[in-house]
């Protein structure tokens, strides 16, 4: 089976992608779970999105030109900035959590996996998924200082801004 706390993660990150309908967040269409020899386990159906690739393989991939890769640098941060409006800090924002591919002809970025998103709004029971004292949530090569040292100390939307940072850095490289 999985963990209460898996369960709970899971139902946060449902309850999330829920919320955040934005062109540039990959959308839930169903979230649930169900019994098996195992116990309860935790399902949900998204939107596929064809063909795509981490944010850094597509522009080295498709050899996009600097003002290619400065537009979709753009559209992650107005997908991101549409979380922090809605209360949510990602907190593992990376390539592999941005897929890019083309859609109706044009790069498109779709910004995925909020498993470790922290909500400032109590109405997604934020107490549920403050950062625990001395674990490590997240990709260490994105994340920012204050996100990295482990503390209780409550990271918030500049902990995103700063690994933007190292993504545009990485994108421009």
């Amino acid at each position: 089976g999985v963990s209460e706390q898996a369960l709970r993660r899971f139902r946060f990150e449902a309850q999330v992608l829920g919320t955040l309908q934005h062109p540039g967040i990959a959308q839930i269409y169903e979230a649930g779970t169900f019994e098996d020899e195992y116990g309860e386990r935790p399902y949900y159906a998204m939107e596929f999105i064809a063909g795509a690739k981490p944010l850094t393989e597509y522009a080295r991939l498709n050899d996009l030109s600097l003002d290619d890769r400065l537009e979709l640098f753009e559209r992650v941060c107005d997908a991101v900035h549409h979380g922090h409006q809605k209360g949510i800090i990602h907190r593992d924002l990376k390539p592999g959590n941005i897929l890019a591919t083309y859609e109706n002809g044009k790069p498109a970025i779709k910004v995925i996996d909020f498993g470790i998103a922290k909500a400032l709004n109590p109405t997604f029971g934020a107490g549920d998924h403050v950062t625990q004292e001395g674990r490590l949530i997240g990709t260490p090569e994105y994340m920012s200082p204050e996100q990295a040292q482990m503390s209780a100390i409550d990271v918030d939307t500049r902990s995103d801004v700063y690994s933007l940072g190292v993504l545009l850095y990485e994108l421009l490289a």
